[in-house]
């Protein structure tokens, strides 16, 4: 498709070059003035760009054109630029050229009639050209712009998005732990307090069961505050940690059902799971 399109410009650039070669000097129709120091220095450069046009040195023929046209301002140097334009095959700034010098002031009726012509060829080649690439980027699956809405999504934000879920579930995994090991300790202390008891029971003298009972009971105390304070972490923990485990839609409906929640009672604490319907 590209070479098709190569080939398209190239003819109509080929029409384009049999209306004439490079004008060099002022406008055939101008009446001969006093040469000024500007005008000689404009046409000695005009010389030079046509030798720089016939050795194919494009870049250098614009430039010297340019500056002949910044030290005398003829129309004719411009067609002259866009001529070079047109042979170097940039054909966008050959027509911009062609167009400034049709509407420029004093320009001879054939001069302007064969940059008129100029233009409707370059100007249909580039149409040729415009439509071709747009079948290119029709027939090409990957220039077509994506619609999915996780494309459209800053990478930065779901960087930041894990970032933050991993942080929640190392978090929750060490409240789990903490509070595990609060459990564990909050046992022992309730199965010492039980112990205490139990001698209490069994013992002969009042002071001893008096004392046997406060002990007991100092370890109760620690037992439920332990107790409670580490089911409420390991529950706090889960939460954060089932929050940032994937799951498909249908568990994450049945998520928003059912959520785990500390459940503390005089004597212990744990998990309880609150549901909506």
């Amino acid at each position: 498709m590209l070479r098709r399109s190569k080939s398209i410009a190239a003819a109509f650039v080929a029409v384009a070059l049999a209306y004439g070669p490079v004008a060099p000097t002022r406008a055939a129709f101008e009446p001969e003035a006093a040469p000024t120091e500007a005008s000689q220095d404009a046409e000695a450069l005009s010389a030079e760009a046509v030798q720089a046009f016939k050795a194919k040195d494009y870049d250098t023929a614009i430039a010297k054109f340019e500056r002949a046209f910044e030290l005398d301002p003829q129309p004719n140097y411009k067609f002259n630029i866009g001529r070079v334009y047109e042979e170097k095959g940039d054909l966008e700034n050959a027509v911009k050229y062609y167009q400034e010098f049709v509407q420029s002031p004093g320009v001879d009726l054939e001069a302007r009639e064969s940059a008129t012509a100029r233009l409707k060829v370059l100007k249909q080649a580039l149409r040729e050209l415009h439509e071709e690439e747009a079948k290119a980027r029709e027939a090409d699956p990957s220039a077509t712009p994506t619609t999915d809405a996780a494309a459209d999504a800053p990478p930065d934000l779901d960087e930041a998005a894990k970032a933050r879920k991993r942080k929640l579930r190392i978090a929750g995994y060490s409240l789990i732990g903490v509070g595990g090991v609060g459990l564990v300790i909050g046992a022992v202390f309730g199965g010492l307090a039980l112990s205490k008891s139990r001698k209490a029971d069994d013992a002969e003298l009042v002071d001893d069961k008096i004392s046997l009972r406060q002990e007991g009971k100092s370890r109760a105390a620690v037992a439920d505050g332990l107790l409670i304070t580490g089911g409420v972490l390991a529950g706090v923990g889960l939460i954060l940690v089932l929050s940032t485990l994937g799951k498909p839609k249908g568990a994450q409906k049945s998520a928003r059902r059912w959520m785990p929640a500390p459940a503390v009672a005089r004597h212990g604490a744990g998990l309880s799971l609150s549901g909506r319907f």
